[in-house]
């Protein structure tokens, strides 16, 4: 079964002091995602699938970096890791918050704050609204950076049994109140903007629990993968609205969990071409830039010309074209020189000498 069947590691090009390519390609995958959702169809059968993948992805691997920089001992640096953080982010979040505050668009530059100190998706839960609407898509950078600020702590103190216990009662926790979350009185902003970081705590479980080699030896099966992409597109085939369901959102976690470790391990034949090609691992690479432009380009463009802020086809073409020519310049002359500064500041100082980040970027959020 070409498509569906899996390498082991030994089958993986990687790049780098073992960049997983295959990621990347699940990264471009979701950016995709989040533009067509955005800019075409904002009522999708599986609306939020895009922001879950990106959240998997995330919290699978912050739980490999980390973890491995535990595992090869000498001194962890939890400041560095911040400082890492900060370089990779900001740069572009400077950017367009400083263009958002120059045009003063909606207002912006009485809220910039806000948005520069990562409080979004605070700022829209206490106003009720997503305003301005070209910074609304921040809130799921928001929810990823606050489970950032304490995953480090977690997985660089605690021993594995101990973060095994934590990481499942987060991912309870969080499911639970997601779901019930109109019966306990707590408002769809805060439910949406706030409670749905479920994704990337279930991301940080796949990773421990795929360590184990028998797990592994199942998750990485053809069968995992077929059944995994038959529950991601059963909304194709169910009732209307179930795609947009919290059963489908608790159901799509462990899918799109088998799909990244099957990715981290290694994709053979069509899949594994498509997800590790150079097409794939270049919209990666500006695929931050991407999620933080796009919406700016849009309404730079929906000024100019009022017809493209119709969502459809051509609106779709215009903007992500555009949003990828200025992803790119940003990521050329300003990100990548900037990001490069990360050698200065080792996540680890291990006992023998390996890179301190794994040989990972970190994952871009929707």
């Amino acid at each position: 079964m070409s498509v569906g069947t899996l390498a082991q590691r030994s089958g993986v090009r990687e790049e780098g002091a073992g960049r997983r390519a295959q990621i990347d390609g699940l990264r471009a995958l979701a950016m995709i995602g989040v533009l067509y959702v955005h800019l075409y169809d904002k009522n999708p059968l599986t609306e939020g699938l895009r922001v879950a993948l990106f959240f998997v992805v995330s919290g699978f691997l912050i739980t490999h970096i980390l973890y491995t920089a535990k595992e090869r001992g000498g001194q962890i640096r939890i400041l560095n890791f911040y400082v890492r953080r900060a370089l990779r982010l900001f740069p572009a979040l400077c950017i367009l918050v400083g263009l958002a505050a120059f045009f003063d668009i909606d207002g912006f530059r009485s809220e910039a704050l806000w948005h520069l100190a990562q409080l979004s998706n605070v700022r829209f839960v206490m106003i009720e609204a997503y305003q301005p609407w070209v910074l609304s898509h921040l809130w799921s950078l928001n929810v990823l950076e606050q489970f950032y600020l304490v995953w480090p702590v977690v997985i660089l103190l605690l021993p594995l049994p101990r973060i095994y216990v934590v990481t499942l009662v987060l991912i309870t926790a969080l499911t639970f109140v997601f779901a019930n979350a109109e019966a306990m009185g707590i408002s769809g902003w805060v439910k949406q903007l706030v409670l749905s970081g479920a994704p990337i705590a279930f991301g940080a479980f796949a990773y421990l629990l795929q360590r184990n080699d028998a797990v592994r030896q199942v998750v990485v099966t053809p069968l995992a993968l077929v059944t995994s992409i038959a529950v991601l597109f059963s909304p194709l085939l169910l009732w209307e609205g179930f795609g947009n369901s919290d059963s489908y959102r608790i159901l799509s976690m462990p899918a799109l969990a088998v799909i990244v470790v099957g990715a981290f391990q290694g994709f053979r034949g069509p899949v594994g071409w498509l997800l590790g090609s150079r097409p794939a691992r270049f919209l990666s690479q500006i695929s931050y830039g991407v999620y933080m432009y796009h919406m700016l380009v849009w309404w730079a463009v929906g000024e100019a010309f009022p017809d493209l802020y119709q969502r459809d086809l051509r609106t779709f073409l215009v903007i992500t074209l555009l949003t990828m020519v200025a992803a790119t310049l940003s990521w050329y002359l300003i990100e990548e020189p900037i990001s490069r500064l990360k050698r200065h500041f080792p996540t680890s100082t291990p006992n023998r000498a390996v890179r301190g980040d794994g040989g990972f970027d970190f994952p871009a959020p929707t």
